[in-house]
């Protein structure tokens, strides 16, 4: 089983939105394995400094080994055969993928040192709706990489 994790500032808190990102995490059929997990969010007032902190954390958790993506608006947007196409390759080396999801203030790519950074959408998104468009988008991957029908 394959392993694809998302790292996210701060806890789901919207149960719909919860559920829907368990509902695709469950489509994968168990051979890519879909786990979310936070990291407590920075209190600091400065908004540097708590994006700072943030992303420091979600370092912190990165699986070893881990092909590491951070989401940011003004990174790379791929449509779904070409992310499908990204995550099959990452797979079929066995090479596990670990997304980042900032909190409010976003990531500081420079802490990071992602080499992808994704954006899955010029508008802003809550971490909540970025963690669940990205869990849908995971589950289509899975769809194409594996040839079975996207499930409607």
């Amino acid at each position: 089983m394959w392993e694809l994790k998302i790292l996210t500032v701060g806890k789901l808190k919207d149960r719909a939105i919860e559920a829907g990102v368990e509902r695709y995490a469950s489509m994968t059929g168990g051979e890519w394995r879909l786990v979310v997990e936070s990291v407590k969010g920075s209190r600091r007032s400065d908004v540097a400094a708590s994006r700072r902190e943030d992303s420091l954390a979600l370092k912190k958790r990165l699986p070893r080994g881990a092909f590491p993506v951070a989401l940011d608006a003004g990174g790379r947007q791929r449509d779904s055969a070409d992310f499908a196409r990204l995550l099959g390759r990452k797979k079929d080396r066995g090479t596990p993928v670990c997304f980042m999801v900032g909190g409010a203030y976003g990531l500081d790519l420079d802490i990071l040192e992602a080499p992808e950074i994704l954006s899955l959408s010029p508008m802003t998104l809550s971490h909540e709706m970025a963690v669940l468009v990205l869990a849908e988008q995971i589950y289509r991957a899975y769809s194409i990489h594996t040839g079975k029908p996207y499930a409607k």
